[in-house]
């Protein structure tokens, strides 16, 4: 499962450089936006046999579920630099 680690590495990189919550939802949708590509993933499954399915989907919600916890980490953190930003104001 090396393309699904990489991915989710890959959004974890993406939200990090996020410096905005703007940048943060664009970044997002890269990867659970309608077309995004773990959305994208999910589209695929449909020609998987049963079994495959099972495992592949399996994979894929947990690297779904790794990208979600790293975005929210990441909201939490820039909303935490601008409660920051305002009390030094």
């Amino acid at each position: 499962m090396n393309e699904l680690d990489a991915l989710v590495d890959s959004a974890r990189d993406a939200f990090a450089r996020a410096g905005t919550p703007a940048d943060l939802e664009n970044a997002k949708a890269q990867y659970l936006g309608k077309s995004g590509q773990i959305t994208e993933l999910m589209k695929g499954m449909g020609a998987l046999s049963v079994e495959e399915k099972k495992t592949r989907g399996a994979a894929i919600n947990q690297a779904k579920q790794s990208i979600e916890a790293a975005l929210t980490a990441r909201r939490q953190a820039l909303a935490d630099a601008e409660l920051q930003s305002q009390l030094k104001a």
